[in-house]
């Protein structure tokens, strides 16, 4: 049966009528195999010829395939025309020798076996015969020299394995099973007679399911309810879907050499299948198929496929066709998305593809350690105070970062930018709470005349357009620290929250910093308590912070109902070897709350700033909460959490700070976006990448890019 909208007119195949009940009806004897035809006329409708060596091919390969063919008989008791299904022997000659389903009581010795019939799908061959011997369980013939082609089909069918369906129009709802497709469209076959409730003036929505997981919905066109009433044929709507929003400036998409190829089953039909990728992205890729064997629909979700690249290199991820373009006769472009694709495996696929574009570009590939160190260094990344805070660590921030970037491939990930193994830009990621990641770690230095810094953005952006898209990498928020005086993060990042206007999709708020020692503790006066914060403290302190900034910073912070869900970070860096967990406090003087305290806990160098190693105090009411008392109830919290003497604590609002006259040696601000706003951001930023020579000019570029 055709699946498109022209299949029902015109010259009717012979298999559309072979399940036809205006043309058969199926004899009643019990186990029988048989389906009665009376329409022979078809058969005298051929559209070409097929040569005898082409159609012994044909059988061996279905027998070779474990599949079965038809052939088309007389009764001669009762004169009526039948179809029976048999299953092939190997054939080595003229002759071809095919058996009978088991259990069967016809006579079949009283059947007058005239045709040998093969459904590729496509087209209905049909090959004359001239029987040598016959019985209950087989029969032997002589096939003729050349035979016939009926009804070639412009697309070819092909038979669906164990996919569910649901349809939907108006009130009617059925389940159903999909029995064959092809590129234009669905033969469903409903679990009850309940075809003809369905308007074919009226759209159809149609779900596809395979293992309880959805790989196909779209609305689709009703073209046929089938002469049964339980069958339907649909065609989907839609050539284009939307995946992605559209956007002016894209990431480039590339041709590689030697041509990568996807290899995966095909949900519908369990085939494997394989397609050579014609260009490529870390969002997508498209590929080119003839439109008489097309498997591809718009629409199709295909789990576990193969992305393979030279050297045997094999990524997976998971993709949906997008849409269908035609190319050339006979050819169409299918666009196809990635949906989901893990941190590991994604940061790999950039690798290639941005040192395809740029030799200079490496992401996840080998790095010396004592070259990243010596650019730090000279990059002034790490500047004399910075240098004097960690010194005394420096072995364990050594230690860390060797496993940071050699097996913490989940939640970590970094570029650099390198001329014959000497590093001249370098930014990184890493996953600093459930469901947001860190940008930090943003360097560079001049290399010759080379404006370093804007090449080491460039691939970032690159990067992040398509890694906060996957779902496996679990990015929800994704937040920035960087000093309010640093002109460069300032322009492309706080420049884009204050040109969005929206705290909802991108806020900043300010901390100030400093480092305490334990040691200026000591005990709290009497009513001061320190314990854990409840559900209903997270409350009350969402509601003070939305009253007063409105942005994201306690939702990036991933301590509210439902924001660990999963499995936790803790998990994830405990399986690279490394430490990472965060909890939250709160300071009551009696009942009443004064502060709430979050402390985040890492190895120490996880952030050179330790960021990700500190204490955050939020002060809702600044009233009445001293700074001595604060100070010793911090102490308190720290010694538990903390090995050395010394730890930073970041304070919220700055204002409190002022006003208690802490003698704070910096002030951050923490940038924080929803990524449901990250396509606004990534082409606010390639805006601001592309105009930036201009504006900042060549001296300002050989400036350090970043200190933090």
């Amino acid at each position: 049966m055709g699946m498109s909208e022209g299949s029902h007119g015109g010259t009717k195949n012979i298999m559309d009528a072979l399940i036809s009940k205006k043309n058969h009806s199926t004899n009643t004897r019990p186990h029988f195999p048989a389906i009665s035809f009376n329409h022979r006329d078809l058969l005298k409708q051929p559209s070409g010829r097929v040569k005898q060596k082409k159609f012994i091919n044909a059988v061996n390969y279905i027998h070779f395939m474990g599949g079965s063919l038809f052939v088309n008989g007389v009764d001669r008791a009762s004169g009526e025309n039948y179809f029976l299904r048999v299953s092939p022997e190997p054939c080595w000659g003229a002759e071809v020798t095919c058996r009978f389903p088991e259990g069967s009581s016809f006579d079949m010795q009283n059947l007058t076996i005239e045709n040998l019939i093969i459904d590729d799908g496509k087209s209905i061959t049909c090959m004359p015969l001239k029987v040598c011997e016959i019985t209950n369980e087989h029969f032997s013939a002589q096939i003729s020299t050349k035979g016939f082609v009926f009804s070639e089909r412009q697309s070819r069918r092909f038979r669906s394995q164990t996919v569910q369906v649901r349809v939907k129009q108006g009130v009617h709802t059925a389940a159903g099973t999909l029995e064959d497709f092809n590129s234009n469209g669905f033969r469903i076959v409903l679990d009850e007679d309940s075809g003809y409730r369905y308007d074919p003036s009226q759209d159809i929505e149609v779900e596809l399911y395979k293992e309880n997981m959805i790989i196909y919905s779209g609305r689709c066109r009703l073209v046929r309810v089938g002469n049964d009433p339980g069958s339907v044929v649909v065609v989907p709507f839609e050539d284009q879907r939307i995946v992605y929003k559209r956007r002016k400036l894209r990431n480039p998409r590339l041709n590689l050499i030697p041509t990568p190829k996807i290899v995966f089953t095909h949900p519908f039909s369990n085939q494997q299948v394989a397609y050579e990728i014609s260009d490529i992205t870390t969002s997508g890729f498209s590929v080119y198929e003839g439109v008489d064997r097309s498997l591809l629909i718009p629409g199709l979700i295909i789990h576990d496929v193969d992305i393979l690249l030279a050297g045997s290199m094999k990524m997976s991820c998971n993709v949906q066709v997008v849409y269908s373009q035609k190319s050339r006769r006979n050819i169409r472009r299918f666009g196809i998305a990635i949906i989901d694709m893990d941190m590991s495996t994604y940061s790999k696929l950039f690798d290639i593809l941005s040192n395809a574009d740029d030799v200079h570009a490496n992401f996840t590939s080998s790095i010396s350690m004592d070259s990243l160190w010596e650019f730090f260094f000279e990059s002034g990344f790490i500047y004399p105070k910075k240098y004097a805070s960690l010194s005394r660590h420096k072995e364990r921030f050594k230690k860390t970062y060797e496993v940071l970037y050699q097996k913490g491939r989940e939640i970590f990930g970094y570029f650099t930018y390198q001329r014959n193994g000497v590093i001249y830009g370098h930014a990184s990621i890493i996953k600093a709470y459930h469901r947001t990641w860190m940008i930090h770690h943003l360097a560079a230095r001049p290399l010759e005349k080379k404006r370093t810094g804007l090449f080491v953005l460039k691939h970032i952006l690159h990067y992040f357009d398509g890694l906060y898209r996957m779902p496996a990498v679990g990015m929800d928020y994704m937040i920035f620290y960087f000093r309010p005086e640093n002109s460069f993060p300032d322009y492309f990042f706080g420049g884009f929250c204050r040109k969005l206007n929206n705290p909802k999709a991108c806020s900043m708020d300010r901390f100030a910093h400093l480092i305490c020692q334990k040691n200026h503790g000591g005990a709290l006066p009497d009513g001061w308590t320190v314990r854990s914060a409840s559900a209903h403290d997270i409350e009350e302190l969402t509601q003070w912070y939305d009253e007063i900034s409105g942005g994201l910073m306690i939702k990036a912070f991933c301590f509210g109902p439902g924001d660990s869900q999963g499995e936790s970070v803790e998990e994830m860096y405990a399986r690279a070897g490394l430490k990472r967990k965060y909890s939250l406090a709160k300071i009551s003087y009696g009942d009443q709350t004064k502060a709430i305290v979050l402390i985040d806990e890492s190895d120490a160098g996880a952030n050179l700033s330790d960021l990700l190693n500190s204490i955050k105090v939020f002060v809702p009411n600044s009233r009445g909460v001293p700074w001595n008392i604060l100070k010793k109830a911090i102490c308190e919290i720290a010694g538990e959490a903390y090995e050395g003497e010394e730890f930073p604590v970041l304070i919220y609002p700055v204002s409190y700070a002022d006003q208690e006259s802490i003698p704070y040696d910096k002030a951050y601000n923490l940038w924080a976006l929803d990524v449901r706003y990250g396509d606004d951001y990534s082409e606010h930023l390639k805006a601001k990448a592309k105009f930036s020579v201009i504006k900042f000019g060549i001296g300002y570029l050989k400036k350090k890019f970043l200190k933090s």
